[in-house]
């Protein structure tokens, strides 16, 4: 069947989280020598963990946006065995913020593939596992907002990928059915698994160059529009 829409997960898809945060975090190195005690991979995968748990605790309701932050790197210091820490997360909360929002960019060649998505005429969406407020800024900031029909949040929607419900309410927005629509993101668990529990035909960016739990799932490593990134989304049968 014809594509008639692309759904696309946000962070890490179009929006490029993982760079940001690397640049936020190696400001922060610089402020708190505390950080230094562990290699910058470990540092990485430590605060990402810690962000995807207390993230958890956010999109429920039982955490404030500001409390989760500092909580982070309250945890962080801790572990890294700084003991004067009063009002210390708070600061560097603030501050790695202002270092993340300052590092926004889009996914190197977003731009370019939801311009040749929409040159076919066929509808965007985003499918997001974030607050309305927080994703809509990061489409102004990268200049995608205007590249993209519908967004749907786990905030607006009471769903959280790979929840097909909010799948559900992306297709009920573009007015597409599942069996002519494809959604592409990078995280197995919420954006592929997801996407085969609503229906739809999944692309996996796997630019983190993973092994692929299913083989016969698609899969590009790059969103620049080349003819097999294209042919991916829009006409399978074209490979």
């Amino acid at each position: 069947m014809p594509v008639r829409g692309v759904l696309f997960d946000l962070d890490d898809t179009l929006f490029d989280h993982e760079h940001a945060t690397n640049q936020a975090l190696a400001v922060l190195c610089l402020e708190e020598p505390a950080l230094t005690c562990w290699p910058v991979g470990e540092l990485r995968a430590r605060y990402s963990a810690l962000l995807e748990s207390l993230h958890v605790e956010v999109l429920a309701g039982r955490m404030s946006i500001p409390d989760a932050r500092a909580e982070r790197f309250r945890r962080l210091l801790s572990d890294a065995g700084r003991t004067a820490i009063d009002g210390r997360p708070t600061q560097l909360a603030t501050l790695y913020r202002a270092a993340y929002e300052g590092a926004w960019r889009a996914v190197p060649g977003a731009h370019d593939l939801l311009k040749a998505l929409r040159a076919r005429g066929l509808p965007i969406g985003i499918v997001t596992n974030n607050l309305v407020a927080e994703q809509r800024q990061k489409l102004d900031c990268c200049a995608l907002g205007e590249l993209v029909d519908v967004m749907i949040t786990s905030e607006e929607i009471g769903a959280t990928k790979p929840d097909p419900r909010i799948f559900h309410a992306a297709l009920d927005r573009l007015s597409v059915s599942a069996s002519e629509t494809v959604m592409v993101g990078d995280v197995w668990h919420t954006d592929i698994a997801g996407a085969l529990a609503a229906g739809i035909r999944p692309v996996w960016f796997n630019w983190r160059g993973l092994d692929s739990p299913d083989p016969s799932i698609a899969q590009v490593r790059s969103l620049t529009p080349t003819n097999r990134v294209s042919s991916q989304i829009w006409s399978p049968e074209e490979q």
